[in-house]
């Protein structure tokens, strides 16, 4: 009993969605048709194999690698920095942010006098958060409105591939503020990666992008996937993050019974386009990004603005997305006495890009 409080406390906003849940059950009702199946299943098979990815070390070989392509700890950051953005585009901001800050922060635990593990933590957090949007199956909340609008993929790739272009550009000037420092200090041993169990992995993994992409059906291909990972290395069940997959059941449930109270409706539904962009921004800082798309996407036909605000808004506060939770809760094991330095900066760096790439794209909504 005691292991289920606490898996409950841990995993607040699961807990907190579902007391919401319920609550909307009782006020509305309960409908099996408020739950989009065809992503609570995608999410489940991605997590399978997302997980497979991380245990076989495929970012941590890379990570590796780019330490012997930097000639200074400037370049060090700048390298692991690219590999965030491009790492969370296929296997999510948790799971890059997860594998390569503590392997950034263990590097630099070797060069005591480096100043910059703080900007340079804060710049791996906010490049896996914006590489993570750029494609549908990237994040979960782009998942969801991907499906939920059918967005032609040119044109999702269209927008985000702005949003990359100026984000790259951004941190890319941001960097130049790291110290540079010599490297030569650290001696890391080289991990083998199996590039046959990479190989399936990444064959699995495409069938899915397939399958998120409507090329494949979904309702005999995620069951023959999750068959196939039971015989190849069924572990992998028990590392699925079932309560991200109940909160989104939740976020469902939630926004089908909010969707029947015509005040609400009639509200959400009134806002012009830059006017729900907006929203995306701002209920994105206070309720994370993925529950903000389940509450704005249903009253409105604006795909634009709901994608660019939900994106964008990952920046911002701790809050903003759960991928900024990671990252804090990571730092803070590697250097407990110096958190509030860390928020200072992450604080500053956050808004400072959320303002900045917020501008920019507000002139682009229709």
């Amino acid at each position: 009993m005691n292991r289920v409080i606490d898996y409950f406390k841990d995993n607040r906003l699961m807990s907190i969605s579902l007391i919401l849940a319920i609550i909307s059950c009782l006020i509305g009702r309960f409908s099996i048709a408020f739950i989009d199946d065809k992503v609570i299943f995608s999410l489940f098979g991605l997590m399978l194999l997302i997980q497979g990815f991380e245990q076989v070390g495929l970012l941590r070989f890379v990570a590796e690698k780019l330490l012997h392509f930097s000639k200074n700890s400037r370049q060090l950051v700048q390298l692991m920095i690219l590999l965030a953005l491009v790492g969370s585009m296929f296997l999510t901001n948790d799971v890059a942010i997860l594998t390569l800050l503590p392997i950034y922060l263990k590097l630099l635990s070797m060069l005591p006098k480096f100043k910059g593990r703080f900007l340079g933590s804060v710049l791996i957090i906010v490049a896996a958060n914006l590489g993570s949007s750029f494609f549908p199956f990237g994040n979960p909340q782009n998942l969801f409105l991907y499906d939920y609008y059918h967005v032609p993929l040119g044109q999702f790739l269209i927008w985000m591939s702005l949003v990359l272009l100026v984000s790259l550009l951004l941190l890319g000037l941001l960097t130049l503020l790291v110290d540079k420092d010599s490297l030569e200090a650290i001696d890391l041993k080289e991990e083998r990666v199996d590039r046959k169990e990479t190989m399936l992995l990444a064959g699995l993994m495409l069938i899915m992008i397939l399958v998120v992409l409507s090329v494949l059906p979904y309702q005999w291909v995620i069951p023959l996937v999750a068959l196939v990972i039971l015989f190849y290395r069924r572990e992998l069940f028990k590392e699925v993050d079932y309560g991200l997959l109940l909160t989104f059941v939740s976020f469902f449930i939630i926004v089908g019974n909010i969707g029947e109270a015509s005040f609400i409706k009639d509200f959400l539904k009134s806002l012009n386009g830059k006017q729900v962009y907006l929203a995306g921004l701002g209920l994105s800082q206070v309720i994370s990004n993925v529950p903000a798309a389940f509450l704005i996407a249903p009253f409105t036909s604006n795909q634009q603005a709901v994608i660019l605000g939900v994106n964008i808004g990952g920046l911002g506060t701790l809050l903003a997305s759960l991928a900024n939770l990671i990252g804090y809760n990571l730092f803070r094991i590697y250097y407990p006495d110096e958190t509030k330095k860390f928020l200072g900066l992450f604080s500053v760096v956050n808004f400072g890009l959320l303002f900045l790439l917020g501008t920019i794209f507000y002139f682009f909504i229709h």
